[in-house]
């Protein structure tokens, strides 16, 4: 088993030298604790390194300020050139061998013109939809091979879903229901698995794999979809780990008990909790939970220094929460 350094030294400590290959990690926590910050610096580690990494920016944080201030940063402390790039998904019809290929685009004219001429009612929705069961798979143009961070946007579980290929689709109920059917049975073979086995990459991130989920369902609305969805993404993810030898880092939201405002469970609960075999909280520094069992730091004399915490809420050699590490976070990233 191979280990990729996130050059934070906390989560390596933690994470006995880095992500592990062939399985799933797990970093969860508040909001604006620096989650997508170590996801990115560990990316260009691996960048760094000669490798690639992949980013499923489900939160649409990276091109808009993420990359922008920390992109300079990384090359800077990790002194090597590396591509960060933004890879466009887009949805092509699957057309006949002797026919040319047609956009997505061109199918919703065309289907635009059909519905106009006899004068039936619609709106720009129900275009989209009709496009998306003819174009039910993506297409995706990569960069020129070399280490790179690819950032691919998936904010709709849909889309999500069908990057990894699954063919599903949300719908609303006549009372309002949100559901989510799929229309197929999965398939291994998704543009998720051709993305990977073309740029050779090492490391894949799901950041957040928890956002999509909670903007496609409110409140508890169809909580089996969102099990069912999340245990198919982290079985494909699984799959991908093994075949192609990847680690595979998953971020994800908390909700809190308001009788134990200490503990923070992550969104996923037991799905996730089962994928993942190294789960990692991250915490501010001064943060304390599980007093009664004696949690020990692994790196005391930097307590005075740091500014996050990293426990290990799951190991495969340690029970939870007895171990954590001390963090610091700078202009620079996470030491």
């Amino acid at each position: 088993m191979e280990h990729l350094k996130t050059d934070c030294a906390a989560v390596d400590a933690l994470t006995d030298g880095g992500l592990a290959t062939g399985t799933i990690t797990q970093i969860f926590g508040e909001k604006a604790l620096g989650k997508s910050i170590i996801s990115f610096q560990a990316c260009c580690s691996v960048a760094a390194s000669g490798g690639s990494a992949i980013i499923l920016d489900t939160e649409q944080s990276y091109s808009s300020y993420l990359v922008p201030y920390w992109r300079d940063r990384m090359t800077k402390r990790f002194a090597k050139d590396f591509n960060v790039a933004e890879v466009k998904l887009a949805r092509a019809p699957k057309v006949s061998a002797k026919r040319k290929p047609v956009t997505r685009g061109q199918l919703i004219t065309a289907v635009d013109a059909a519905l106009s001429h006899p004068g039936v009612s619609y709106t720009d929705a129900h275009l989209s939809a009709v496009a998306d069961i003819f174009s039910p798979d993506f297409s995706v143009e990569l960069p020129p091979p070399g280490p790179s961070v690819l950032i691919f946007q998936t904010p709709e579980v849909v889309d999500l879903l069908n990057l990894h290929g699954i063919d599903a689709a949300r719908e609303v109920s006549s009372g309002g229901r949100v559901e989510l059917k799929m229309r197929q049975t999965p398939t291994y073979q998704s543009a998720l698995h051709h993305i990977i086995r073309e740029t050779g990459a090492k490391l894949l991130v799901y950041d957040s794999i928890s956002a999509p989920f909670k903007s496609a369902f409110p409140s508890t609305q169809d909580l089996p979809a969102r099990s069912a969805g999340l245990a198919m993404l982290l079985a494909h993810a699984q799959r991908l780990c093994v075949e192609f030898g990847i680690a595979v880092l998953v971020t994800s939201h908390v909700s809190i008990d308001p009788i134990n405002p200490w503990d923070r469970i992550p969104y996923g609960g037991v799905i996730l909790g089962h994928d993942a075999k190294f789960s990692l909280e991250l915490t501010k520094s001064t943060a304390s939970r599980n007093k009664d069992r004696g949690p020990e730091a692994v790196n005391p004399d930097d307590r005075e220094v740091s500014t996050k915490a990293f426990w290990a809420a799951r190991h495969p050699a340690l029970e939870e929460y007895t171990r954590f590490a001390y963090a610091r976070q700078d202009g620079e990233g996470f030491h």
